[in-house]
């Protein structure tokens, strides 16, 4: 889910060597990659924020969207992953011989199709409580909101009726409860892939993360067959900062709806329901 964590594990994870892509956008996702997943979910008249119809995808939908992504893996495109070098001596993405992939929380959804293409791809899993994220989303919101500043290419969207003009990123998200019920789908999709991934698949809780970043990390470097100096991992470890864990008891509003949703299956399941008796 967004807002929990991925880019400060995705950073870490370049430390040791692991490749997310040559060009990439200010959350350390991939511009090749996260142009795809966008495109994806437009299919489908699904969006980041709105994912619930990619659940919906069928065979005949895979096949006509697989071939378009084993076009782009192999053609002029991929210098937005790779960079000039890597594209010079890789003719395609999926021949890469170092360790390398992608972050992006779309993935939770678009994973259906990229399956198809790495049925050996592993999965990691990054998740947060859903109080802090629903408000970082929210907050994330209203400072869209506040800065935006119409240019003349917004002026000509709106004159033309195309595109889409960047009054918000999205309007649904300006509420907690609805954050809150966003979080949920995330986590309940990537969990529903247990079954199909087994051992190919890691949850890693984000405050668990921050507390304990050094063997945290230690477990996802096993998982994802990378070996590197112990000292290195501390190093790391060190860069972590866990100032913002559970940040939402500061907020007697946010600790009102912590407690309406405390009993849920699911705080219980990911034992976030007695973060506060």
């Amino acid at each position: 889910m967004h807002r929990s964590g991925t880019t400060m594990l995705s950073k870490s994870l370049e430390l040791f060597g692991l490749f997310v892509g040559s060009k990439k956008e200010e959350n350390d996702e991939s511009l090749f990659f996260y142009k795809i997943n966008e495109w994806l979910l437009r299919q489908a008249n699904a969006s980041w924020d709105n994912p619930r119809n990619f659940n919906f995808i069928n065979d005949e939908f895979k096949k006509k969207v697989i071939k378009v992504l084993e076009l782009h893996l192999k053609g002029f495109r991929r210098y937005e992953y790779l960079g000039l070098r890597k594209f010079l001596k890789y003719k395609d993405i999926r021949n890469l011989d170092f360790p390398w992939g992608w972050k992006d929380p779309r993935n939770t959804f678009t994973i259906d199709l990229w399956k198809e293409i790495f049925p050996d791809a592993k999965l990691l899993h990054i998740y947060r409580n859903p109080i802090d994220v629903a408000e970082s989303l929210r907050k994330r919101e209203g400072e869209i909101q506040k800065t935006f500043r119409k240019n003349w290419r917004e002026t000509a969207k709106e004159l033309l009726l195309i595109g889409k003009v960047g009054y918000q990123s999205s309007l649904r998200l300006q509420n907690v409860h609805e954050g809150i019920q966003l979080w949920q789908e995330y986590i309940d999709k990537a969990f529903s892939l247990n079954g199909e991934f087994r051992e190919n698949i890691l949850h890693i809780r984000y405050e668990t993360f921050l507390e304990n970043p050094e063997t945290t990390l230690q477990r996802i470097l096993e998982f994802i067959d990378i070996q590197v100096e112990k000292s290195s991992v501390l190093a790391a470890a060190q860069m972590v900062k866990s100032g913002r864990k559970f940040a939402f008891i500061k907020d007697t509003g946010l600790i009102e709806i912590y407690r309406q949703i405390k009993e849920k299956d699911i705080m219980k399941k990911l034992s976030y329901h007695n973060i506060l008796d």
